[in-house]
This record gives structure tokens, sequence and C-alpha cells, in this order.
């Protein structure tokens, strides 16, 4: 099975430099044969991004890092601060430097890395199982958190928490095309199986919810305890930061 697309596909979860809606173009065409559907919804998230490279890192921030729309972070929209979330960092490290895989800044499960992982994995079984059952599954969950009734209560979460909501001049739905567009790969690749999901359906503002709870009540302590960013991501002492820990 060819699987360079999902390297393709990856640059597109990471940080916006200035190639970022020229690398997009070129994965829309290289999908456009055998993913088609995959690449108008490339196409159309093409025609939303925002010009000015400055703008574009500003709407990427905001949808995935700083009052977020949803994490990138596989296992955390899968499993939160659960130590399920544990056992799988743990594991995708174990994969990443099995093929020297290397995560930069992020976390294993971010999905940038998980995606650049997937055409460098030689166990095929263990391939489809983290495509079917843990890659797919949080695609689904992230897609989820772009309905109108989901952002508007991660408004109102943030707006009690921070009292000041950052809005971008760009609406920040236009990134669930570039989900949508991985998603149909996967379908394509994996024959998905939506309904089998070995864990119940969640939700990154439950989760959130859940941390900033947890984050509010740390702030009046003195102890090294572990805190969380409004991306929901694990921060403080003895947290692992990257794919090597």
């Amino acid at each position: 099975m060819e699987l360079n697309q999902y390297r393709l596909l990856s640059t597109l979860f990471d940080y916006p430099n200035e190639n970022y809606k020229k690398q997009m173009k070129e994965v829309a065409a290289a999908l456009g044969t055998k993913y088609p559907t995959a690449s108008v919804e490339l196409e159309a998230l093409l025609k939303l991004l925002p010009s000015d490279i400055y703008e574009l890192q500003e709407l990427y921030t905001k949808s995935f890092e700083v009052q977020a729309v949803t994490s990138l972070e596989i296992g955390y929209v899968l499993y939160g601060d659960d130590y399920t979330r544990g056992e799988v960092l743990s594991n995708l490290n174990a994969e990443h430097k099995a093929v020297k895989n290397d995560c930069g800044g992020e976390l294993a499960d971010h999905l940038g890395n998980v995606l650049r992982l997937i055409p460098m994995m030689k166990d095929q079984k263990l391939l489809t199982d983290l495509a079917r059952l843990m890659v797919a599954p949080a695609v689904e969950n992230m897609m989820k958190e772009y309905s109108p009734a989901s952002m508007e209560q991660k408004d109102k979460l943030y707006k009690k928490q921070y009292k000041t909501l950052i809005i971008p001049d760009f609406p920040l739905g236009m990134f669930l095309h570039l989900f949508k567009a991985l998603y149909i790969v996967l379908d394509s690749d994996f024959d998905l199986i939506q309904e089998n999901k070995p864990f119940a359906d969640v939700s990154f503002f439950g989760f959130l919810k859940n941390e900033l709870e947890v984050e509010e009540g740390k702030k009046s302590s003195n102890s090294c305890s572990t805190t969380f960013n409004t991306s929901g991501i694990p921060t403080g002492c003895g947290v692992p930061t990257g794919c090597g820990a």
C-alpha cells in the first residue's frame, strides 16, 4: 500500500510557514487522482485561507493552541488526561524511536507526527490498528468540535476562564476542510468501520472543561505539580514534551 500521502498531509497540520499554501496546493494536486473528494476539500480550504502569513499563523494558533477549537494530540482527544493517554504516549514514543521519526517540539501523539509515522511503520497489523482504532476516531472527534453548538460551548468556557476571547479576522471553521480531507484518505486506505470504537463517545470540550477547572484550583498552590495549557496539554514537573521522553 502506498502511504506517502500521509507524509504529505502531515505538513498541513504543522505550524504554518511561508510555504504553507504552496504545500497545500501541491498536496491537493497529489491527492487528485486517487482521492478526488479529499483534493476538493483542500482546494476549498485554499480559497478561504488568509494570504498574510501572520494572519494565517494567528488562525492556526487560535484553532489548535490558544483558546483552541480542538487539540491536535490524538491521545488527548480520545482519552483526555486519563492514564490511558500516558500509555498511548509511551507506545508511540517507542514507535517513533524505532523508525527514527523526529517529533520536533511536539508530543508523540501530535497528529502531524503520527501521520509522518504511518508510512514508516513495518508492522502492517499494528499500522491498521493505529489507523482504524486511534487516528480515524480521533479525527472524527476533532471534526465534531467544529459543530456550532460545540464552538459556542467552548467560547462560553474560555470567556469565563480568561475574561476576553481571542477573535481572529477569519472564520475558525475553515480548518474542518483539512480534517475532512484526511478522513476521506483514511477511509479509502483502511476501510474504516466507524462503529468499532474501543472507547465511549468523548469531546475535547469535556476534557478541556475538567482541565481548566483543575488548573483554576491549582493557582493558589505552590507545590510542583502538573498543570495544563489552553489546548489541554499537560505541562509542568515530570511531563514529557517530545518523542524522546
